[in-house]
């Protein structure tokens, strides 16, 4: 049975089920880090980055020897999915370790924010497996009227969060008679400008179901699957990651 481990920054958990049953689900305990330093320091016990060698061959007489950064596992424990739910809330943990005793950051605490911010999706965007973050959206109302949907993070990581990640799903539902589908944009718009799909074979709106987005990936030969989910509660965000085991139905949150 596959290991799908979860880091849950806010308890949105609950939605799946008790601690019990998502072990059951996913074959690993949920981890609930209550500080920035508790994740950064539980992902660095597990794992670690090493430079490796790789020959590339340009043509039969030139061949060029490229230094690659890989993320590998500290012991033989092979974890098939990991989950961050949500960055945002991770981050913000850290930003508020950065305030000064008025609450304020500092103008040099924001890149700092940012600096650590991408250090940290740069590690965990180069781990094995298939890779899950989720983060909550924010609307943005432009000058002349038009609304972005962005990722819910504060300082400029939302600007560019989009570029560590092969896919870029929004959350959305709508409504089917009597109930709502749950729905995931896949495709970059004028209002989702960080949707992606870099294998270009998911449909521009789709139900909530992970394998589909898995199966593209291993289809084009991804090494690894590296996957942002982008919502507001209540749209599927966290319930959807049932569909992971197939044990589940995206019902909300």
């Amino acid at each position: 049975m596959k290991k799908i481990l979860m880091f849950d920054t806010e308890h949105g958990s609950n939605t799946l089920g008790g601690e019990a049953e998502i072990q059951e689900m996913f074959n690993c305990p949920v981890l609930k880090p209550a500080q920035f330093d508790d994740f950064r320091n539980i992902i660095t016990s597990m794992y670690t980055t090493q430079r490796v060698e790789v020959e590339k061959r340009i043509s039969d007489d030139l061949v060029i020897k490229e230094v690659q950064e890989q993320t590998i596992l500290k012991n033989d424990v092979k974890i098939d999915t990991l989950i961050i739910d949500s960055f945002s809330e991770l981050a913000k943990k850290y930003q508020r370790s950065l305030v000064d005793k008025t609450g304020v950051m500092k103008l040099n605490s924001w890149g700092k924010l940012k600096n650590t911010l991408d250090t940290l999706l740069e590690f965990i965007t180069k781990i094995p497996g298939v890779l899950i973050v989720t983060c909550h959206s924010k609307t943005e109302t432009l000058e002349d009227g038009r609304t972005k949907i962005k990722p819910y993070i504060d300082g400029s990581t939302k600007e560019d969060i989009s570029k560590w990640f092969d896919f870029v799903l929004y959350t959305y539902t709508k409504r089917n008679g009597s109930s709502e589908d749950y729905m995931w944009r896949t495709k970059h718009s004028s209002i989702y400008e960080h949707a992606k799909d870099r294998t270009d074979l998911l449909p521009s709106d789709m139900k909530q179901d992970f394998q589909p987005v898995i199966e593209a990936a291993i289809e084009k030969g991804f090494s690894n699957v590296r996957i942002m989910v982008v919502g507001s509660p209540g749209t599927g965000k966290t319930k959807s990651l049932a569909t992971l085991t197939n044990k589940g139905e995206t019902n909300g949150n």
